[in-house]
């Protein structure tokens, strides 16, 4: 059970180190260690050689995609090579690689925010620029496309050689070579990749090296894991209490043994080799029926931890170094609880080891004044025999509760619905699949979500709301009056040290926009169409700055509500000026301080400096009539969740555009996975250790009744009945049982009590409402109660075997 609970502990904080690496080498892009870009074949070839260099991975790249569409995302439209293709997780999962002229694989996020329909053989048509900066436009026919974790900001298109040839005159002399290398030591990649172009005379070219091998990443992915590994501590303490007790138990036995092994010239120390080769047989004995146990448990409970995986991590992260490391641990436990034995044992003479058994043995108790011994009075010296096993008893009892219960109050206090409301405002985000996530720009050519989509969600019968959001980049021209406004805005001081515009000097195209609009008064708008659901996310979260922001004013489309930045004042167009957008000129009803963190995707690099204006559905539509929907809330009758979701997933599959759904199931998933990550890994080693005690305690009533069977049959010989016994040792077992409670229940109630505020104080609780419960405890209890009844009556059939003559002549 020891190498069981090492080996599971053990198994789920490797798993969880290696997910967080894991994430850092999707986040890279790539599994080779390092990546040498802009390389001649020539270059590539003598790197290739270096003998620190395992293995290589390679691609010839025409150039990169220009499209405007495509964001800050880097895609290489590159030739095929099956081998890179695996190292960066881009081979086709839908259709093939590429094997004629004119064929084109491509990743989901590309097709998306291309606008490319979801279908093998649809045109695709691409913008690109060569090496030299040369500009090309492409068609292509799309033969597969693949979605994977290390396409978010980089990615590749892939197409023939032979294609290559007839795009780019002089391939594959005139192509770029990105190679990825494999190292033998992947360890300080940095200096071996420098190492390496200056031991084979290749200079300037630019390289990158795995995030997963960065040492200070692979140190915080250690303390990310942590606290999956604190409770091998636990472990450790209730293990040793666990086998002590178990030796204890014995202990009368085992001196009696060795008194007579040392009587016949046993030394102290092959006493001490003795019990140290009896741990090691009973560490051997346990590691199969451990490892399997343990890793049973990582089977199960591992892949509701670490998600986001296709393979499942319980086997994906196997390895035979934890499996090891919880042999030794568990040897280790085993040699701590033989030590103090070993140490007492070896260190006295016979008469001295068999004197201190005589003197442990209550005399004198129990016994009335008018001479008799009553059963009760019988059971209560019980009590006072071996009082360490009690104890020993009581502390792996006491510890598993406190465990327990402490780690069951945090679960229990996490609440799902301050959670959700956290995390999304609605229940379903639908997103065009040009904004599926931060790093695509959105493209209102794409259309994924159309009218008809719109008007058959709301024609489901659990669906309660559908609001509908629309957006439109602008180019504006501000006056005199506005242009000064924010100029100076942005010139008061963000702090001691700086201005607000000079905050913003990390992002350069922030900058040159608000540059822009100081010198020339042009800048971008980001016109956004509001309705209900969106409507009244502005209206709780963007706080007015000039003016009145009233609904229904707002709704009768003659006006707009201009943002600015969330920082108190006006940074926009202030309550009563006037605003044109679409060829009318419009009054502002209200500025708010603006917060737009609802909307999906992003918005072009040259709006990076922006104000926003929020306008209603029906005035959008008149301004621009032709714009898609960007994304869409959804709110529905909580009874009818699954069922929606199996529509929604139903209809996406079934749409040939790429469209983008955050279900509250998401959500959920996400609350009980982390939950689980809090909580599980103490939970799980706190049952085994609540069984544990248990057994510590059924294993010392079984020793203490075992061990009295010749007491037993002098009772018996001196008139008790075979029922008086019977209530004599269930007496005995439910006093046991009472002492426990009486300890167990004030002690777990006070720490929990006192201690869990405590705690929780210092704890992120955003998402936490305190809950006080000691359910553990409650369970707990009758199970030992139980025991404490049932193992002594069990005991009875064996002390009763035989004749009380030959029950008596038993040797003490």
């Amino acid at each position: 059970m020891i190498t069981g609970l090492y080996s599971f502990t053990f198994l789920l904080g490797s798993s969880v180190e290696n997910a967080y690496l894991l994430n850092y080498e999707y986040r890279y892009g790539s599994t080779s260690h390092i990546l040498y870009q802009g390389l001649t074949p020539h270059q590539a070839e003598k790197l290739a050689q270096h003998p620190n260099v395992k293995s290589t991975v390679r691609i010839s790249a025409l150039g990169q995609l220009s499209d405007e569409m495509m964001g800050v995302r880097s895609v290489k439209l590159a030739v095929t090579d099956r081998d890179y293709a695996r190292s960066v997780l881009s081979v086709p999962t839908t259709g093939r690689l590429p094997e004629k002229a004119g064929e084109i694989a491509l990743d989901k996020f590309t097709m998306d925010s291309l606008g490319v329909l979801h279908e093998l053989g649809a045109p695709v048509s691409l913008q690109w620029t060569d090496s030299r900066g040369g500009g090309h436009s492409t068609d292509f026919t799309l033969c597969g496309w693949w979605a994977s974790p290390m396409n978010f900001t980089e990615a590749c298109a892939w197409v023939t050689a032979e294609c290559a040839a007839g795009l780019l005159p002089g391939y594959p002399d005139t192509a770029s070579v990105t190679m990825g290398v494999d190292l033998w030591q992947p360890k300080e990649l940095e200096r071996q990749a420098q190492q390496i172009m200056a031991d084979q005379g290749v200079n300037q070219v630019a390289y990158t090296t795995n995030l997963a091998y960065n040492e200070a990443r692979m140190e915080m992915a250690g303390k990310q894991a942590t606290p999956f590994y604190i409770p091998a501590l636990v472990v450790l303490l209730c293990g040793f209490l666990m086998i002590y007790s178990i030796i204890h138990v014995a202990m009368d036995q085992d001196t009696r043994f060795f008194a007579g092994l040392k009587t016949l010239g046993m030394t102290p120390r092959q006493i001490r080799w003795f019990l140290l080769e009896k741990a090691g047989l009973l560490s051997l004995f346990g590691l199969l029926p451990g490892w399997l146990m343990g890793f049973g448990i990582h089977y199960l409970v591992t892949p509701r931890i670490v998600t986001g995986m296709e393979q499942n991590p319980a086997i994906y992260f196997l390895s035979w170094e934890t499996f090891a490391l919880a042999a030794l641990s568990a040897f280790g436990t085993v040699l701590l609880a033989y030590f103090l034995p070993a140490v007492r044992t070896g260190g006295r003479m016979p008469t001295q080891m068999l004197r201190n058994l005589e003197e442990g043995v209550p005399k004198g108790q129990g016994r009335s004044s008018t001479g008799k011994v009553g059963i009760l009075r019988l059971a209560l010296r019980s009590l006072w025999r071996n009082k360490g096993r009690t104890i020993l008893s009581l502390l792996s009892l006491l510890l598993s509760l406190l465990l327990l219960c402490s780690t069951w109050i945090r679960y229990t206090s996490y609440d799902e619905d301050l959670y959700l409301n956290g995390m999304s405002p609605w229940d379903y985000t639908i997103e065009d699949g040009s904004a599926a996530s931060t790093v695509q720009r959105y493209n209102p050519n794409n259309r994924a979500i159309t009218e008809q989509i719109v008007s058959d969600l709301r024609g489901r019968g659990e669906v309660l709301e559908v609001s509908v959001l629309k957006s439109k980049e602008v180019e504006l021209r501000a006056s005199d009056g506005l242009r000064q406004r924010i100029v100076d805005f942005y010139n008061e001081p963000y702090d001691e040290t700086m201005t607000r515009r000079e905050s913003q000097a990390a992002y350069p195209d922030w900058c040159a926009g608000l540059d822009c609009l100081e010198q020339t008064g042009s800048y971008y708008g980001i016109v956004i169409a509001l309705e209900d659901a969106y409507l009244r996310y502005v209206l709780d979260n963007c706080p007015v700055t000039s003016g009145d922001f009233d609904v229904e004013q707002f709704a009768d489309g003659r006006y707009v509500v201009a943002a600015g930045a969330y920082v108190e004042g006006v940074s926009s167009p202030a309550a009563g000026e006037t605003v044109e957008l679409g060829g009318e000129r419009l009054s502002v009803l209200a500025s708010v301080m603006g917060d737009t963190s609802f909307l999906s995707g992003s918005n072009s690099l040259e709006s990076s400096f922006h104000l926003t204006y929020f306008v209603p559905l029906s005035l959008f539509d008149r301004l621009f009539p032709d714009e898609g929907i960007r994304q869409l809330a959804v709110n529905i009758d909580h009874d009818g969740q699954e069922e929606f979701e199996h529509y929604l997933s139903t209809y996406k599959q079934s749409l040939n555009r790429g469209i983008s759904v955050r279900m509250r199931s998401d959500y959920q998933e996400v609350f009980q996975n982390a939950r689980l990550n809090e909580c599980l890994p103490k939970l799980i080693v706190g049952i085994v250790l609540m069984a544990i005690g248990l057994l510590n305690f059924a294993n010392m009533l079984v020793t203490k009744t075992m061990v009295r069977r010749k007491e037993f049959a002098v009772y018996q010989s001196l008139g008790m009945t075979s029922g008086q016994l019977r209530w004599l040792l269930l007496t005995e077992g439910l006093l046991h049982g009472a002492l426990l409670t009486v300890i167990l229940l004030p002690v777990t109630f006070s720490v929990t009590w006192f201690g869990m505020p405590a705690v929780f104080s210092r704890l992120n609780t955003w998402c936490m409402t305190y809950h006080y419960t000691l359910a553990p405890l409650w369970a707990a209890l009758p199970l030992m109660l139980f025991l404490a009844a049932a193992v002594p009556l069990m005991c009875c059939r064996f002390i009763e075997k035989g004749s009380i003559t030959e029950r008596l002549r038993i040797v003490a």
